[in-house]
């Protein structure tokens, strides 16, 4: 198997579009999407539409939003997978409404035992 070249395309951002885009998103962070498609116009030369700049923001924020990434086979995990298992949990959610009065409540109490 040919080993890539160092300085491969999806290094260069005037061959990988989102690439191009991360870099005018990092320039302007609070730039509209409308101007980040132009700038990626002038400065790359990417044709790129508003979707793939929203695309590309939501996926660096993921990766800086603070939540703790899943292990595969690491803690227990309680997933809904019949439906019986959910209206167990809506059952429970409603009790959990009930106990604390409102959802702003409930939200806060689940916040500070997850944390």
């Amino acid at each position: 198997m040919a080993k890539k070249a160092a300085n491969s395309d999806r290094s260069d951002p005037r061959k990988n579009k989102s690439l191009a885009i991360r870099t005018v998103l990092r320039k302007t962070p609070n730039a509209k999407a409308s101007d980040v498609v132009a700038v990626v116009k002038k400065d790359f030369g990417h044709d790129v539409r508003q979707n793939m700049v929203y695309m590309v923001k939501t996926k660096m924020n993921m990766a800086s939003d603070g939540r703790p990434m899943r292990r595969a086979g690491g803690a227990k995990e309680t997933r809904l997978s019949s439906p019986a298992l959910w209206v167990e949990a809506i059952k429970i959610g409603r009790q959990l409404l009930r106990a604390t009065g409102s959802a702003a409540n409930a939200n806060a109490l689940l916040k500070a035992i997850e944390g």
